[in-house]
């Protein structure tokens, strides 16, 4: 393990143990196993002492930075923030060795406690609709995975403790009741309830201080805006070119919504045969990508599985996890939706984006940082807390950076050993060249969602526009339909707090300017990322200084 530099990151990194310890255990630290914060008011009041006492005998920004984070997190009023980390908690449990009966009663006995405590601690507040349908939807998935664990468990101890927590569950479901709203419900009646109830989030007063301490921003909420407005407005000529391009070729209306109905209706896997094609196309594609676009550690491994039905709803197309981080036997894996609701009929273009986002974005990152493969991160760097959204600007950036690469291959420019083994393992699934052109839409499509994901994370936790006002603006203005809008702007992401949708979409743009910078002093674009994905996740500003200077070192 990467050991901590200075008594400030040691006194940060225990502090963080003790507040995190499910994500300590998951991350290979076994003295934490079955433990889960619990935050009574001494508990919190504790937790900010030591916060303040940290921060006030050092100067150094990353630690300072780190504990502005842990300190948003434990302050900012948001009820669904307990239950979603619990989903995580208890999947990573179950990825990382099982259903460990002694443990899995010892976690489930502190969830209870926290969600009471948490309870106790928003009693008597009124909630707005957004923030109660976002609890709902949080509290549904624990539920579904709580009902995962019920099954597979036989210790009569841990099932008991695991009863308990569902009535624990279901008692923080009524402190947050919205009736009428069904977590489960299809996209129809989900909006339908939210014309006729508005989804206000009651974000407005806090969302800079979100913005600044949980993502290391510098920018207001109107300069977020500004970016996305910006960055959509540059791109969306591009995209409808390209929308109106595949339109004549299929023969369909020259919309977004006409061409990704028309390209699934052609091209889109089943359900049963989407880990089939990752497994077939991912190790090929990862030479592809180790040879043109980021160096990849020799250690690396990751596993691909299918996400499950209770992260469905909050995982849209996939997701990344990362198990043993902390020790030397580090694991990567991979999640890919199949859930028909959330992802329908995905296409092979569609999987191959997914796949260079998820495996040579984020596992890569996570593996080459945990390695120290091309750079040499602090303890602090690697841990998880909110600052892990740079690895969202990485993924990003990634997806653009593949897509010349598949582009030349189809077009005979790139050749070898690799190449040759990727066009191949894609000849099944429709073949390369018609990968390549569902790839290009597949990423001017995403780029175009990341962006309306800014405005509308500025613009709908700052008030000033409402969730189905923006999305009519979102489908107007872009042809995409209202559910891929609905379903990659709430449940997805406002669930993970104020300001995270915007990360994607503004750290990959930064990256991407001093990307340029590095390329034209003459950098390769394999050693920029190698560097970039082995530094960990600093505070954004600081991963953007680290960059800059490693491009002046050249």
């Amino acid at each position: 393990m990467i050991a901590p530099r200075t008594k400030a990151e040691k006194d940060a990194f225990e502090l963080w143990k003790r507040l995190q310890p499910d994500d300590a255990f998951v991350a290979g630290i076994e003295e934490c196993a079955g433990a889960f914060f619990v935050p009574t008011e001494a508990n919190v009041k504790r937790a900010l002492r030591q916060i303040d006492a940290i921060a006030k005998a050092t100067k150094d920004v990353t630690v300072r930075k780190f504990l502005a984070s842990l300190k948003a997190r434990l302050t900012l009023p948001e009820p669904a923030d307990l239950p979603e980390t619990m989903v995580a908690s208890f999947f990573g449990y179950m990825i990382k060795e099982g259903m460990v009966a002694d443990h899995m009663r010892a976690l489930a006995t502190a969830g209870r406690k926290a969600l009471d405590a948490e309870r106790a601690h928003h009693a008597g507040k009124r909630w707005p609709v957004g923030k109660r349908a976002l609890v709902q939807l949080a509290a549904s998935g624990l539920s579904a995975i709580v009902d995962i664990v019920e099954k597979e468990l036989h210790d009569e101890q841990a099932l008991a403790a695991v009863r308990d927590l569902r009535k624990a569950i279901g008692r923080y479901r009524e402190a947050f009741d919205l009736p009428g709203f069904r977590p489960e419900g299809t996209f129809d009646e989900t909006y339908a309830f939210f014309r006729e109830h508005g989804c206000d989030l009651g974000r407005a007063r806090y969302y800079p201080r979100a913005l600044r301490d949980l993502w290391d921003y510098r920018e207001t909420p109107a300069q977020v805006e500004a970016a996305g407005l910006k960055m959509l407005r540059r791109e969306l000529p591009h995209f409808k070119a390209v929308v109106a391009r595949l339109a004549d070729s299929y023969g369909c209306d020259p919309t977004a919504e006409a061409v990704w109905a028309k390209a699934k209706e052609t091209s889109g896997l089943r359900p049963q045969d989407i880990l089939t094609f990752l497994n077939g196309v991912r190790d090929r594609a990862a030479a592809v990508t180790d040879k043109h676009v980021v160096a990849i550690n020799p250690a690396y491994t990751a596993l691909v599985v299918e996400t499950p039905p209770y992260l469905a709803n909050t995982t849209p197309s996939g997701a990344a996890y990362s198990i043993d981080s902390l020790t030397d036997h580090s694991k990567e894996t991979f999640l890919a939706t199949t859930d028909e609701r959330s992802n329908a009929r995905p296409t092979p273009g569609e999987l191959l984006n997914l796949l260079v986002h998820e495996e040579y974005g984020h596992c890569v990152h996570g593996s080459n940082s945990y390695h120290a493969f091309a750079g040499r991160p602090s303890i602090l760097d690697i841990l998880n807390t909110s600052l892990v959204c740079v690895s969202e600007g990485i993924a990003f950036q990634r997806e653009l950076e593949f897509l010349p690469v598949i582009q030349e291959i189809a077009a005979g420019k790139l050749h070898g050993p690799e190449e040759d083994a990727f066009a191949e393992a894609l000849r099944p699934w429709g073949g390369l060249e018609a990968t390549a052109k569902d790839y290009e839409f597949q990423t001017v499509a995403w780029r175009i969602t990341r962006f309306l994901r800014v405005i509308g994370d500025a613009r709908i936790n700052s008030g000033k526009q409402d969730l189905v006002a923006f999305i009519e603006w979102a489908h107007k203005t872009t042809g995409l339909d209202r559910s891929t809008i609905y379903y990659n702007v709430f449940p997805a992401h406002q669930i993970l707090g104020p300001g995270y949708a915007s990360t994607y979409a503004i750290i990959g743009e930064r990256i991407r300017e001093i990307q340029g910078k590095a390329l034209r002093r003459g950098r390769h674009l394999r050693d920029f990322n190698a560097y970039a994905c082995s530094i960990g996740w600093p505070p954004k500003s600081v991963f953007e200084e680290r960059l800059e200077t490693w491009v002046k070192s050249g």
